[in-house]
């Protein structure tokens, strides 16, 4: 049996709170399926009282009366409540209002719509019509900001939102359960914060037009400050996103955290790839495969494609053979030179000793075929890194230079000398501009793309975002020992035993 819990978040509301109740659908009182929690948040008047009175005189048993003893403020209201949905099993949430500004008949329906969508995530949005909004008693002034701060949030997001402001939410309790919600504000901007991690983890988002309804509640958002706060944290989210920054509240899974980007010409797994076909390879070790996704293209072209990796993808792509190895503790048992080119995209930047993983890889040649092999690593003198030091500024990040899981990092310079004192003759170098397709939506994102690839060429050490290696490893002692001849004063010679 799915259960599902509506949290009415309350402050100062004794003139609302008991119409409030009254106005719930009947089929929810007393019914096993469903609990109504209030929370008063140390209301001075009688919020609390009043709603404890209702539920008494109208035999309400899965009405929950809660009063915070200090004031939480309105997202920190909410947290409570989704605390108490997580740690009693709840599987769905839907926000009301204790001052009747948003209709609690909708609750049953908004479940419905939910289970049908199969959504995460449920907005009512007010502002779908001006003349609804307008006849619903929405002051013009916070129709047309609410206008124009959520077409700023959905240029900043890449979303497309009717409505970012709404009061009338609903959430799976699973997905609740995955954020840092915690961490958010305990402002009103809380709904925003709540929202962002809502891009973040993917979550399926279902809207649904509503009337807007104002009557002689008191409204307790001070516009300007409220608008100037989700402006700020919808830049922060925008810079978590582009790479910029990190924060505990915006946290993927591991397996989530690294996109597809074999499908960009700019990225550095689209410029790798074609690379390497330009060598027409036969059979190609992936090191560091991940999710397969560089895998799968070259086994769409007929490639024999073999992976590694610490953890197990061997079930993301069929490969000809997967290999779990860790390779800062591991020895390396591959033999390279029985592949025709080696991709390592990605991978040094993650390890203690990446020197030692090189050297292990030129080592493990047992014959004197030499794979072509293509390494990728981001660029730390990026200038973008430069200015942020230069202002006493060093953050990390989900993903890109400053990743959390970064080990070693490097300048174009001292990657390419790394990779020659590790035995490796460089063949070809390429300075990948900053992924501004993913960051920036559609034809502005490739335009500046294009443009960073032509200032990356121009002044790599500065402008390259990653650095690709394209080298060949020089042969070990071991195989030229085994090719080096015995001298014969006979003037014959045979080969060293």
């Amino acid at each position: 049996m799915e259960r599902n819990l509506v949290i009415i978040v309350a402050y100062e509301a004794e003139a609302h709170i008991g119409s409030v109740l009254s106005r719930f659908p009947q089929v929810i009182w007393n019914n096993p399926s469903w609990e109504v929690l209030c929370i008063d948040d140390a209301s001075s008047d009688r919020t609390a009282l009043i709603a404890e009175e209702w539920r008494r005189e109208n035999r309400r048993e899965n009405l929950i009366v809660l009063r915070n003893r200090d004031n939480q403020g309105y997202g920190g209201n909410q947290k409570i409540g989704y605390r108490y949905a997580i740690d009693r099993g709840f599987d769905r949430v839907v926000l009301i209002h204790g001052d009747g500004q948003y209709a609690p008949e909708r609750v049953t329906g908004i479940v419905t719509l939910m289970k049908q969508q199969n959504a995460d995530v449920y907005l009512g949005a007010r502002t779908w019509s001006y003349w609804s909004a307008r006849s619903g008693g929405m002051p013009r002034y916070k129709y047309f900001g609410n206008r124009v701060l959520t077409f700023l949030q959905n240029r900043m997001t890449g979303q497309s939102l009717i409505e970012y402001h709404t009061g009338l939410r609903a959430y799976s309790v699973r997905f609740l359960a995955s954020l840092a919600f915690d961490l958010n504000s305990n402002d009103f901007h809380f709904d925003t914060e709540i929202l962002l991690q809502a891009f973040h983890s993917e979550a399926r988002i279902v809207e649904q037009p509503i009337e807007a309804h104002y009557g002689n509640e008191i409204c307790r958002v001070n516009g300007p400050v409220y608008a100037l706060k989700v402006f700020v944290a919808t830049l922060h989210y925008w810079m978590i996103r582009a790479g910029f920054l990190n924060s505990p509240q915006y946290r993927r899974p591991q397996s989530q955290r690294y996109l597809d980007k074999t499908g960009s010409r700019w990225s550095s797994h689209g410029i790798a790839l074609r690379k390497l076909t330009a060598f027409k390879p036969a059979k190609v070790l992936d090191i560091g495969c991940g999710n397969g996704f560089v895998a799968q293209r070259l086994k769409d072209a007929g490639i024999s494609i073999h992976g590694i990796d610490c953890d197990d993808y061997s079930k993301k792509v069929k490969w000809d053979s997967f290999t779990r190895m860790d390779l800062d503790r591991d020895e390396f048992r591959l033999d390279v030179s029985a592949f025709d080119a080696v991709v390592c995209l990605d991978v040094i930047e993650h390890l203690q000793r990446p020197e030692d993983f090189l050297i292990a890889i030129r080592n493990s040649q047992k014959s004197d075929t030499t794979p072509v092999v293509i390494l990728c690593t981001p660029n730390i003198a990026f200038l973008p890194v430069r200015i942020a030091l230069l202002l006493g500024f060093f953050n990390y990040s989900d993903k890109g230079i400053l990743d959390l899981d970064h080990n070693r990092l490097f300048t174009r310079d001292s990657f390419l000398r790394m990779v020659r004192n590790a035995g490796y003759e460089v063949l070809d170098t390429v300075a990948v501009p900053a992924p501004w397709d993913f960051v920036v939506p559609g034809v502005a994102g490739r335009f500046l793309a294009a443009l960073h690839t032509i200032a990356a060429r121009i002044w790599p050490s500065l402008f390259a975002f990653q650095v690709i290696a394209v080298c060949k490893p020089r042969q070990n002692l071991a195989v030229l020992l085994a090719k080096a001849e015995r001298f014969s004063d006979k003037g014959s010679g045979q080969a060293a035993s």
